[in-house]
């Protein structure tokens, strides 16, 4: 079976079965998601897979006040995939191409290294570099 993050459209079913299953075990109303958390969700890359989007579905029920579960009941990393990159993030401001470049870079090679759990070999292979292009680009940007 592929990875979560290669089925997005399994994500909102998952949700919504992980709510019930943990929503009656903990004894709590029905909790429904705001778009925002939901955004973040879908655009997460789950390298924990399915258990971790059921830790985080838990998670956010024990945390949740109310029966809407916003960001706030979600680990940081997920709230950090809330906004879109190219439209109100990081290249919003920027017009140099040289700088826009090296963001992007930098953002695809902290998601690869994300992804591989650090395995530089396995990024560099989804980044389709060389593992030396790889280690020279972390060496000049700071990333090691």
């Amino acid at each position: 079976m592929p990875p979560l993050r290669d089925r997005p459209e399994d994500i909102p079913l998952l949700i919504g079965h992980f709510l019930d299953k943990f929503g009656t075990s903990l004894g709590k109303a029905p909790v429904r998601l705001t778009s925002n958390a939901l955004q973040a969700l879908m655009r997460y890359h789950w390298p924990g897979n399915v258990r971790e989007l059921q830790n985080c579905i838990e998670r956010g029920l024990i945390l949740c006040e109310g029966t809407e579960m916003d960001l706030d009941s979600f680990p940081g990393v997920i709230c950090d995939c809330k906004t879109d990159n190219w439209s109100g993030g990081m290249f919003a401001d920027c017009l140099s191409i040289k700088k826009a470049d090296e963001m992007l870079e930098r953002e695809l090679i902290r998601r690869a290294l994300e992804r591989t759990c650090g395995n530089r070999t396995h990024a560099a292979k989804l980044l389709e570099i060389s593992h030396r292009a790889l280690l020279y680009k972390l060496k000049e940007y700071g990333l090691e």
